[in-house]
């Protein structure tokens, strides 16, 4: 059995969280586990993101027994209502929702209510805050929006007023919070206690703006996350936060999933609370207490182990290796390398950190998208690099195009799908070129991230490579044969005039640097005008072929053979004597003889040659060929006195 998770992202704790919950699930079952890195539809162009939702198409019944969607994280610009509709669109896929509640669809929700309404009367009733900013995000997400809700409804209770101007909103990062707050406390001061945030990257962004403006936490202002994150118990000041218990949703879905593929009677909505925990951050854990993590509202202390603190040293040491080995890997694909360059070294590159097997599928031709026009993703793919680790008698063509409209790989990688692969496209700028299938570690999620949009990029880069290294060999077949046919008589095959003056002059120059003396010989066709008169054009034209094959067989392969036009030819001959001339002219004479008595034709072949030495002062092709057919001229009225 195979399931589906489609996911926004995979690059924070959040979605790592949740996918070990999946993944816990499938391994107990020997379920196997596809996640596609999907982005959220009508994604911002800037970043063009909007090329991961093609990812989607994938999510199928030929592909997936089954497919849980994190509906939650993909909703940020699209509505609740929208996302029901792409939710149902899978059907009849089994389908689980997770944070989205989808009509008979199952579907799991976190509910906030209780851990972030604790978290909120916590600070009202224990701390006395009376004042407070709330850093949230512009998105259409009901989940983020309810949080805005509940906090509203806990001042309300309390009868504390809550100006909107202090609603200051992040892009879910720890910069845009941290300017946030800053640019805040810069227009109206520093007139709140508090700042309640919807994610623990963004509480760290502000305690970091805080305390460039001189405040301090929690004894200036108590700040607050969401999420429960690992660097929320680890960081300093520790975090007080909401914990969702995103691996427990995680396994939790997986297994209402399984469920109902099975064919089990399962409720429409199963429900996930959420807690809170107090940490220094707010002031219920002491800065100076190495003993105690966090509190719960129960009072109940959890202990902190140096372990913690210790493993939050090694994880920054190790997030600074794998840092430095991807920085290894950009460098070394920088440059103009073509696909079958690049794959030298991929194998490499994804082992190294961790990556035991990966298949890369390339479209026939990229496609260009926009986030305001986008085209069907293409049909036809190749398998065009693959290795799998766990395989050693892995095989696959690369030059086999496999129908890609709804199936992932090609049939022989059913092995290669087995245990949990991660799904991702290939982009850049606004051309999409296809997917990935990897296998990923046990590094840092951002690291995998940023790691597969390095190889994205070269890969994509790639494929332009060898395309205009491809186009160029055509250009230049191309040119060479335009300029071949440029310079040859369509005829015979032998160099026309401006062939003939290009090649013979740079070889007399050559001859001529080289101290070598040759002749210049011109020659006529005797009475081809009359051969064409009387017996036709057609005649003609096997009068001057004949002449060729005959021309070809009395000089030397080095020597040079052109048709200047008409009955008129040249020919350039290195170290040619006019004694050795002599003999060659009697050769052909033979020639044509031979020909004249077996060839079945109705006219006979001669020709007259005239012929001039070169040497360094008299080096002119021109000239030479001029004083040329003077000598060929005298020739001919001797041929012609002979007949008489």
């Amino acid at each position: 059995m195979r399931i589906g998770l489609v996911i926004y992202g995979s690059n924070n704790e959040y979605f790592y969280q949740f996918i070990n919950g999946v993944k816990k699930y499938c391994g107990v079952h020997n379920i196997d586990l596809l996640v596609f890195v999907t982005g959220a539809p009508n994604w911002q162009p800037a970043d063009f993101g909007y090329h991961d939702w093609y990812l989607v198409k994938f999510v199928n019944e030929m592909n997936l027994d089954g497919a849980i969607i994190l509906s939650g994280t993909i909703c940020h610009y699209v509505t609740t209502e929208e996302i029901r509709s792409i939710v149902k669109s899978f059907l009849p896929l089994p389908i689980v929702s997770v944070n989205v509640k989808v009509p008979g669809i199952p579907s799991l929700i976190e509910n906030p209510d209780k851990g972030f309404c604790d978290l909120v009367e916590h600070l009202v009733e224990k701390h006395g805050v009376e004042k407070f900013l709330f850093l949230t995000t512009r998105t259409d997400s009901a989940e983020i929006k309810r949080r805005l809700q509940i906090f509203k409804n806990v001042l309300k209770k309390h009868s504390l007023t809550f100006p909107s101007r202090n609603i200051i909103h992040g892009d879910y990062t720890f910069y845009s919070a941290e300017n946030a707050v800053v640019e805040y406390i810069n227009k109206f001061g520093k007139n709140f206690g508090a700042v309640v945030c919807v994610t623990d990257e963004m509480a760290y962004g502000v305690i970091s703006g805080l305390e460039k403006m001189g405040l301090s936490v929690p004894e200036d202002v108590i700040v607050t996350g969401f999420d429960d994150t690992s660097i929320a118990k680890s960081s300093k000041p520790t975090l007080s936060s909401v914990n969702q218990h995103v691996f427990e949703q995680g396994e939790l879905s997986a297994q209402v999933l399984w469920n109902q593929i099975m064919g089990e009677k399962i409720p429409a909505v199963t429900t996930v609370e959420t807690s809170c925990l107090m940490r220094q951050s707010c002031g219920c854990i002491k800065k100076s207490d190495g003993v105690n993590n966090s509190v719960d509202t129960n009072g109940r202390f959890t202990k902190n182990t140096s372990a913690i603190s210790f493993n939050a040293t090694l994880r920054y040491l190790a997030v600074q290796e794998q840092i430095q080995k991807v920085q290894y890997h950009v460098n070394r694909l920088q440059g103009n390398l073509s696909l079958d360059e690049l794959t030298h070294n991929l194998r490499d590159d994804f082992s190294s950190l961790g990556i035991s097997k990966a298949a890369i599928c390339l479209y026939k031709q990229p496609i260009k998208q926009t986030a305001q026009k986008m085209n069907t993703a293409p049909n036809k793919a190749r398998v065009y690099f693959a290795f799998d680790e766990e395989s050693h008698n892995f095989n696959y063509d690369p030059d086999l195009f496999f129908d890609c409209e709804n199936i992932l790989l090609p049939d022989y990688f059913l092995d290669f799908l087995k245990g949990h692969n991660t799904v991702m496209s290939l982009y850049h700028g606004e051309y999409l070129y296809g997917y990935l299938v990897v296998k990923l570690g046990d590094l840092e999620p951002f690291i995998y991230t940023l790691f597969c949009s390095v190889i994205a990029k070269s890969i994509c880069s790639a494929f332009e490579v060898s395309r205009r290294r491809a186009e160029n060999l055509t250009l230049t077949k191309t040119n060479n044969d335009l300029s071949i046919l440029s310079f040859t008589d369509e005829l015979t095959g032998i160099f026309n005039r401006r062939g003939f003056m290009k090649v013979a002059q740079n070889e007399l120059k050559a001859a001529i640097d080289a101290k070598k003396t040759g002749l210049v010989i011109f020659g006529d066709i005797d009475g081809l005008k009359r051969i064409n008169d009387t017996y036709g054009h057609d005649a003609g034209d096997r009068a001057i072929l004949a002449e060729v094959q005959l021309l070809k067989k009395a000089f030397r392969e080095a020597d040079t053979i052109g048709r200047l036009g008409g009955d008129e030819f040249a020919i350039l001959s290195i170290a040619l004597s006019f004694e050795m001339f002599d003999k060659l002219k009697k050769r052909l004479v033979d020639l044509c003889n031979e020909w004249n008595e077996s060839s079945n034709e109705e006219f006979t072949l001669s020709i007259s040659l005239g012929a001039v030495s070169f040497n360094r002062n008299n080096n002119d092709l021109s000239k030479l060929l001029k004083l040329a057919d003077i000598e060929q001229y005298k020739e001919k009225e001797k041929h012609k006195a002979n007949r008489k």
